[in-house]
């Protein structure tokens, strides 16, 4: 497996952890593996699944199945923190989530042990401004702002991985 293919399936493991797996980003990595050649039980399961009709708690099972059937071990809370917060500034810069699911999912620089978590106020800011004053549409400024931490984010984590 490649070590593009590794750190997706890693960030998927750590939102399943914080939270639940994204059914649609579960789904296609499972499809990935499989054309990598990666062709458990679990991940054909997985890459049977329907990607818009799988729930996210059944898409956390599968790829739990997934995960123990490739023997990853599961990360520690903050290597999980830095893993979706990456994940998902690379999502906000790429265009591939818009700004209003990005802004909330940044939420996770707030969790015990991150060493993101003096960020939160920045999130926070970004997503009051959101539903407040933009009725939760984002305009071109928030975007600006967003995409300005989302690097600050990424800077950090390439600066102190550990």
């Amino acid at each position: 497996m490649d070590d593009g293919l590794l750190r997706r399936l890693r960030a998927e493991q750590a939102r399943a952890l914080l939270d639940d797996a994204d059914p649609h980003h579960a789904v296609m990595l499972a499809c990935d593996l499989l054309v990598a050649g990666v062709d458990g039980d679990a991940v054909v399961a997985l890459a049977a699944e329907s990607a818009r009709t799988l729930p996210a708690h059944d898409a956390s099972r599968r790829l739990a199945a997934v995960i123990a059937e490739l023997g990853l071990p599961e990360p520690a809370l903050p290597t999980a923190v830095a893993l979706v917060a990456a994940d998902t500034c690379e999502r906000i810069l790429d265009g591939s989530i818009p700004a209003e699911v990005g802004t909330h999912r940044l939420y996770v620089v707030g969790y015990e042990g991150s060493r993101l978590d003096d960020l939160l106020p920045a999130v926070a800011a970004l997503a009051r401004h959101l539903e407040d004053d933009l009725g939760g549409r984002a305009d071109d400024d928030l975007r600006t702002r967003l995409a300005a931490l989302a690097r600050t984010i990424l800077n950090r984590l390439a600066r102190d991985p550990a």
